[in-house]
């Protein structure tokens, strides 16, 4: 039998852990900017909710064979929090989808990244959580920085506006990932990781099949068919990064390594699809970030 000692971890074993989980962020922040690129690209030949199709009916195969692999119950315990969550993020996927292919990669990240945020708010909603000032300032700022981005007529002018079906898209996909992820908080206690995640994806299969399928459905040919599975192999990616390295690190430093994503996701825009970076968009990603930091130092202080 072995010694109690023997399970207390050494020093060099947290290092070891805390290395581990900040690889496993950088992992997730790099598969979910290039899922946002690669979505993006396939926008150009493919209807959104195809898209939205494909990469859940990937990801519900994937998830199906790990559960059965580890021999847990595909259907949760919570089911019905399951179904909520899978309902509820699957719709803010497809409004993320759609507004992907609208506008620039950047800002479209910007704004979906606005989703912690509106977490906090929830919780404090549905799960009685405290509704502490810095939260209430951060919403505040992470709104200027919306708008800093989407720039609406009304302000800055007809030219300067972002396709305005677009920001709406994303806004409310941030604001329904805020509520999804909440539910999520509410499931750590009952349900493994890819027990929720195989929700969200078989839901989202359902749910976007009649759409698919009664839009104009393109047939994937010779590249096409890479690009598509691309797009499920960074998704996936980038959740067991997240998944693994959220059990790793307190949430102040994952968060803080999260918003890479961002800063990715100008770069690729910039570097492969021609998106212009100006001062608005980085000023109005900056004040973004910091709300979300707000946020973070908020669930530090307890």
């Amino acid at each position: 039998m072995a010694s109690p000692l023997a399970a207390v971890p050494t020093d060099a074993d947290l290092r070891r852990e805390r290395l581990h989980g900040v690889l496993y962020m950088l992992g997730a922040a790099l598969g979910f900017s290039l899922m946002s690129l690669l979505v993006k690209v396939a926008s150009a030949a493919f209807p959104s909710m195809e898209i939205v199709f494909v990469r859940s009916a990937f990801m519900a195969a994937l998830t199906f064979a790990v559960l059965r692999r580890d021999g847990a119950p595909p259907l949760g315990v919570d089911r019905r929090t399951l179904a909520l969550r899978g309902v509820v993020g699957a719709i803010a996927l497809s409004l993320f989808y759609v507004g992907i292919g609208r506008l620039p990669l950047g800002d479209a990240v910007t704004i979906q990244y606005t989703a912690p945020v509106w977490t906090a708010l929830a919780a404090a909603v549905l799960l009685g959580e405290r509704l502490r000032p810095l939260v209430l300032v951060g919403a505040g700022l992470s709104m200027a920085g919306v708008v800093l981005v989407a720039r609406p007529s009304v302000l800055f002018g007809a030219g300067a506006a972002l396709d305005g079906l677009g920001v709406a898209a994303v806004a409310t996909a941030a604001v329904l990932s805020g509520l999804a992820y909440t539910f999520v908080r509410k499931l750590r206690a009952t349900d493994r990781p890819m027990a929720i995640i195989f929700y969200l994806s078989w839901i989202g299969a359902v749910g976007s099949l009649p759409f698919a399928l009664g839009g104009a459905w393109v047939w994937p040919s010779g590249w096409q068919w890479t690009l598509l599975l691309g797009i499920g192999l960074a998704t996936h990616g980038g959740q067991v990064g997240l998944t693994k390295g959220m059990a790793r690190l307190e949430a102040g430093t994952a968060s803080a390594i999260g918003y890479l994503q961002v800063v990715l996701a100008f770069a690729w825009g910039a570097l492969f699809l021609g998106d212009d970076v100006d001062g608005l968009s980085v000023a109005g990603a900056a004040l973004v970030v910091s709300s979300v930091l707000l946020v973070v130092r908020r669930a530090r202080s307890g």
